[in-house]
């Protein structure tokens, strides 16, 4: 799978189905870039996970609309519900343990 972007028109239609991490994040943002390359990390380990990623500068709503106050926040969904968020960068490790702690 590839990491999608997601905009105001497909973002419910991305996140629907299955597991998938949202990354909400600013093109600006320093940090949010840094994580950006532990994705794509993971991305390459773990094919079969869905990542949307969320532009907060081109899509402030869907930041609005799931009470996004800092950026990177990262939402863990199954089936269209958030079962955990994170505000703040991740490691490649602690995303692969959250990973498997919702697939295993």
């Amino acid at each position: 799978m590839a990491i999608q972007l997601a905009t105001a028109e497909n973002y419910e239609e991305v996140i629907k189905e299955g597991f998938v991490i949202v990354d909400f994040f600013s093109e600006t943002c320093t940090p949010c870039k840094m994580f950006s390359k532990v994705l794509d990390e993971i991305e390459y380990e773990v094919p079969f996970v869905n990542i949307v990623k969320v532009n907060t500068t081109k899509y402030p709503e869907l930041s609005k609309k799931n009470k996004v106050l800092g950026v990177p926040t990262v939402f863990f969904m199954k089936d269209g519900e958030i079962r955990e968020r994170h505000t703040g960068v991740m490691t490649e490790e602690e995303v692969k343990n959250k990973i498997k702690g919702f697939l295993y």
